[in-house]
């Protein structure tokens, strides 16, 4: 606007000056040409001001550039919820035989898992452990997993009798659970479990036998017989000798013995003090069968295989070359019996029950085949 307005001035000086006077008259100072014609000037824009209608100045906007950069579109994961399946298993432990377990060939073996139930289903004895594939080791196709129940977030333990191959090398068998429709399942849900071994050839075979029930027992110095396995006395002060069985029909006959031993410590109790009372527990080979009276040995005993003066020795496996001698006699028969009794005391007569009352003995056999 103030450059419209100087270029005005000039040029209506420029008019007054060289137009509109008349010639011959005397030329007017600079000075007054200049503030006539700034108030010419100033007239003509009020002038034009009054013509043009009233606005609202404002301010022009300012255009920045704005330097932008294209993100191109990611996918962001979205949370959901992962339901939990009604069969499930996750594993704890291996109980026994862990994996790369030395085995001798043709050895028999209980393979424990702990298992989990980490579905929502409660598993019943309707559920089963099925062998999947690779070795099954002699293993059952399938058998009951439990006989109880066992709720979601509960342990089992889960055992199958097993048998080493009988040529050196590293096995594995792999096994599942199946629920009552047929389904199969595992850890993780459909993840098998296994057994791991190695067959060494040099090692010997372990042959680890229960006592035969059926066929044990004790016997009174009364005469009673009992299918309990109790050795001492009892409160009547009559003494008890216990009579053990085993069959050993599946030990071969071209076996050759490295070791014998038996095992008491499996679930035994003990009731007053016969250790202290009646004197060392002894063990004797004897053959009986079938058990009654008669077999009660009353003289003075010889030919022990073991002595137990105390606790510790019972809560221990114990090795003797008597029973390694007695095994290599007894090769191709089916049955070997041994007598246990306090040989020095057959009561204290005190009206107290003194006895060692045993669980599961056990006959535990090594041995070598050609």
């Amino acid at each position: 606007m103030r450059q419209i307005r100087f270029a005005l001035v000039i040029l209506i000086i420029g008019i007054l000056a060289g137009c509109n006077l008349p010639k011959g008259e005397k030329t007017q100072e600079p000075s007054v040409a200049f503030t006539l014609a700034t108030q010419t000037v100033d007239a003509e824009l009020t002038r034009v001001a009054a013509t043009l209608a009233p606005t609202t100045a404002t301010a022009s906007p300012t255009f920045t550039p704005v330097l932008t950069t294209t993100i191109p579109p990611t996918s962001l994961p979205t949370a959901t919820q992962t339901s939990i399946p009604c069969n499930a298993a996750g594993f704890v432990g291996d109980v026994t035989i862990p994996d790369g377990t030395a085995m001798a060939p043709n050895q028999t073996f209980t393979k424990t898992w702990r298992l989990k139930n980490t579905g929502t289903c409660t598993w019943n004895s309707a559920y089963q452990l099925v062998f999947d594939h690779d070795k099954a080791m002699s293993g059952p196709a399938s058998q009951p997993l439990t006989t109880g129940t066992v709720a979601p977030g509960e342990t089992l333990d889960v055992s199958v009798n097993l048998k080493a191959p009988p040529t050196a090398g590293s096995y594995k068998g792999y096994w599942m659970l199946r629920d009552p429709n047929g389904v199969l399942f595992g850890l993780r849900g459909n993840e098998p479990f296994w057994v791991a071994v190695v067959v060494d050839s040099t090692l010997p075979l372990v042959l680890t036998l229960d006592y035969f029930a059926a066929e044990s027992g004790s016997v009174h110095s009364d005469g009673v017989v009992k299918n309990e396995i109790y050795v001492g006395d009892t409160t009547d002060n009559v003494g008890s000798q216990v009579f053990l069985s085993f069959d050993i029909s599946s030990l071969p006959t071209t076996a050759t013995i490295v070791e014998g031993a038996m095992d008491l410590s499996q679930g035994y109790t003990i009731t007053g003090d016969p250790l202290g009372a009646l004197g060392c527990l002894t063990i004797y080979q004897q053959d009986f069968i079938p058990l009654d009276a008669s077999d009660f040995f009353s003289g003075a005993p010889t030919g022990a295989f073991i002595v137990h003066c105390g606790q510790a020795s019972i809560d221990h496996a114990v090795v003797d070359n008597d029973f390694k001698t007695a095994l290599e006699a007894a090769l191709g028969s089916t049955r070997i019996q041994f007598r246990l009794q306090f040989p020095n005391k057959l009561t204290n007569s005190d009206g107290v029950a003194d006895q060692v009352r045993l669980g599961t003995p056990k006959l535990i056999i090594k041995y070598t085949l050609p």
